[in-house]
Parts: C-alpha cells; sequence; structure tokens
C-alpha cells in the first residue's frame, strides 16, 4: 500500500512539473521552467532511490522493465485523472492542449479537454476586419447599415479562439481559490507592489463587490465585475489564454468577411445592422442590472458567442489612444473598453465598433472580461492557415492600436 502511495505522490510531483514547464515556456517566465526542471530531477532521485531500495529474493537480479500489470499503472491513471478532472474543473482546459502537453494526456483526457474547448469557446477564422470609429454626423446616421473601406482601416486577424461568455464570478473565484493573488508570475511586474491592494469589501483578495473572498451564491453565472485590467490579464493567463487585442474583437462581434472582390463585409451589431434593444442588455431593454452570461441568446454572434454587446463592457489588451485636434496620437494610460453595459444609454456606444478607454487598475461595477487564445497556441491537429498578406501594419505584440 505503502509503495502505492509513493507512487501515487511521484507521479503527482511529475505532472505539476510537466505543467509548470509547459507555462513556463508559454510565459516566458524562467522561475517556473527551472522549477519544473528541479522537480523532475527530484523526481527521478526518488524513482532511483526507491527501486535500489526494493529487497531482492533469492540473489535474484531487478528485472529490465518495471511490469505492465493493471495494478501497477492504477496509482498513475488515479493521479491523472484526479490532475485532469481538477484543470478542467477550473476552465483551464486550454494548458491541457497546448503543444508542451502532446505525449503527456491519454485520448480519454485530450477528448474531455477538446469538448470543453468546443462547448466554451468559437473559433474565429483568419481574416481582415476593419477598425476605426464611427462618426456620428447625420450622414453616417444614414448609412449606419453599412460600412465601406473608407471608414476604418483593414487589419489582418490570425485564427484564434474566443470565449461564448464572459468569465463568470463562478469561473474567477477557481482563480481566486487557487491563491492566483500571491502567483507572481501571473502578473505583470509593475503591478505587483500593488496586488495586495487589489482586495474585496471584507479585504481579501477579490474583487472589489465580493465579501469575504467569494460572491454571492446566487451571482454564480454573472460576469465578474469589480476587477482591474491587471486582475483580468491575471486570470487569463492562469487558464492559459490572454485577452483579446482590439481587432479580434471587433472580428468576433462583426463577423467580418472579404469577398471575391477584396472587399470587407462587417454588421454593425453582432446580429446584423439595426439596433434592437431585446437582444442585448443595455439602458431601457427592461434590465436593472448585470444577468446571466448565458441570457439574451438572440444577441449572440454568428458563432454564437454571447453578449458581445450590451451586460458588461470587456477588457481589451489594446492601449486607447487620444486623439489631439491636428489627428496627433496621445498614447494616453488607458486601456480599451469594448461593448457596452446595462447601463449604456447612447445606442452609438453599443455598436462593434465603438471603443472606449478605462484606466488599468479601475475595478467599476461594469466591467468584465472574456478570453481568447491564438489557433497556433493550441494542438489540434488542425491545418496551418495558410499565409496571409497583412493590410496594415500592427505592433508586434498587437497591445497597441492608435484610432
Amino acid at each position: 500500500m505503502e509503495k502505492h502511495q509513493d507512487k501515487l505522490r511521484l507521479a503527482t510531483i511529475v505532472l505539476f512539473c510537466l505543467l509548470n514547464i509547459g507555462f513556463g515556456i508559454y510565459s516566458a517566465h524562467m522561475p517556473l521552467m527551472v522549477s519544473g526542471a528541479l522537480g523532475m530531477v527530484y523526481a527521478a532521485v526518488a524513482m532511483t532511490t526507491n527501486l535500489a531500495n526494493v529487497p531482492r529474493s533469492n540473489g535474484a537480479a531487478l528485472p529490465a522493465a518495471i511490469p505492465n500489470t493493471a495494478a501497477a499503472r492504477l496509482p498513475v491513471s488515479t493521479a491523472m485523472n484526479s490532475f485532469v478532472g481538477g484543470i478542467l474543473d477550473q476552465s483551464r482546459y486550454a494548458l491541457l492542449l497546448r503543444k508542451q502537453m502532446l505525449g503527456v494526456l491519454t485520448e480519454e483526457h485530450r477528448a474531455k479537454a477538446l469538448s470543453a474547448l468546443r462547448d466554451e469557446m468559437d473559433l474565429i477564422s483568419g481574416g481582415d476586419v476593419l477598425l476605426g470609429k464611427e462618426g456620428h454626423s447625420k450622414e453616417d446616421r444614414d448609412r449606419r447599415d453599412e460600412f465601406k473601406a473608407s471608414t476604418g482601416r483593414p487589419i489582418y486577424v490570425a485564427p484564434v479562439f474566443i470565449d461564448r461568455y464572459a468569465v463568470t464570478n463562478r469561473q474567477y473565484r477557481s482563480f481566486v481559490a487557487a491563491g492566483g493573488y500571491e502567483e507572481k508570475q501571473l502578473w505583470d511586474s509593475r503591478i505587483w507592489p500593488a496586488v495586495r491592494e487589489l482586495v474585496d469589501e471584507t479585504g481579501r483578495p477579490g474583487p472589489r463587490f465580493w465579501r469575504d473572498g467569494c460572491h454571492a451564491p446566487s451571482e454564480e453565472e454573472l460576469p465578474v465585475v469589480g476587477i482591474s485590467w491587471y486582475e483580468a490579464q491575471a486570470c487569463a493567463r492562469w487558464m492559459g489564454k490572454r485577452l483579446p487585442n482590439d481587432a479580434e474583437w471587433v472580428k468576433a462581434a462583426c463577423s467580418a468577411t472579404t469577398t471575391a472582390s477584396d472587399t470587407i463585409v462587417q454588421q454593425r451589431y453582432p446580429w446584423g445592422g439595426s439596433m434592437d434593444k431585446s437582444r442585448a442588455n443595455l439602458w431601457g431593454c427592461g434590465s436593472k442590472g448585470v444577468v446571466s452570461v448565458r441570457e439574451f441568446t438572440a444577441g449572440a454572434s454568428a458563432g454564437g458567442v454571447y453578449q458581445l454587446i450590451g451586460n458588461v463592457w470587456e477588457w481589451t489588451n489594446s492601449t486607447f489612444c487620444l486623439l489631439q485636434l491636428k489627428g496627433n496620437p496621445i498614447i494616453a494610460p488607458l486601456k480599451g473598453i469594448r461593448g457596452g453595459a446595462f447601463d449604456t444609454y447612447f445606442d452609438h456606444q453599443a455598436t462593434c465598433q465603438f471603443e472606449s478607454g478605462e484606466y488599468p487598475m479601475s475595478r467599476r461595477h461594469n466591467i468584465g472580461f472574456r478570453c481568447v487564445i491564438g489557433l497556433r497556441d493550441l494542438a489540434l491537429d488542425l491545418p496551418e492557415p495558410e499565409a496571409t498578406n497583412i493590410k496594415d501594419e500592427v505592433c508586434p505584440d498587437l497591445m497597441v492600436k492608435c484610432a
């Protein structure tokens, strides 16, 4: 029995070390990779020691290989099942599908992770999207149902998976309970000294409006709010994902496609060209606050992404730029937010193109987030997308966009 427990402990250590190494490679965090490697060395030494201490019977030599029996595999299988189950329960399936995990998971575990990906995310195909600010003149309003190339600049978006729903209180609670506010490697180094100030109403780590480190029991499926841009970024990293940049968010919302004549066609709203407040949780729709992320199904995008318009604004990974009168950009210390919220009054602020900005440390009652992950970051046995000419140069990290 003790031998099986030892094997179980070693298997668990190996699995967590592999995850640390994989996540360290993903986040380019050397200490995490080193700790994973050291853990693997420890496991190897412990395994060698255990084999050396196995009693020999009548001087017989040790077998050349460990017997491949069900009894011998049981501890490892149990540990793997527990490990994968825990990762899936925390909505961290993206970690299991990264290329670093190839050869580690069984087909059964991989199938479960793929099923979670299909259920929880939508694949946005690669292509161009028009990105730019909309005008609010009478002429602009008269042609509000159509977009022309002159209204924005085309930007290429690589294939990316985007969350069907905004991150919920339940999902964010898993991040908090797992010690996310203590994991330095998850946070932007510039903000780490101030992370201790990111607390709830009772002084515990967590969103601004929680109490005792948790949300109200009835609010599990509401989008998490009261979190800064840095908190959203850290949670996304913990899930093995990231925040979307402007172009990715807009392409998912407006279903941009390119015709045979090289014309970009995209919608003003996820559901079409006209405002319909029965499709989104906005001011005047009848709702007086935040609702479940699964409501307003009629307002979903063509790919089945919910509430890109309304309910809560969503943080993006792009810097929000202000413009001087002469058109020269001023990069303010703001991060982009998109989509409008339940208390958004003006219709023009609730379109696929409208962008606003907020200070990254703001923890407002109406800002949440959803995550993305690039297709090329996952091992899905899908054909590599063909190279496409990029019509507009974007900063390499896709974090800065001036409109």
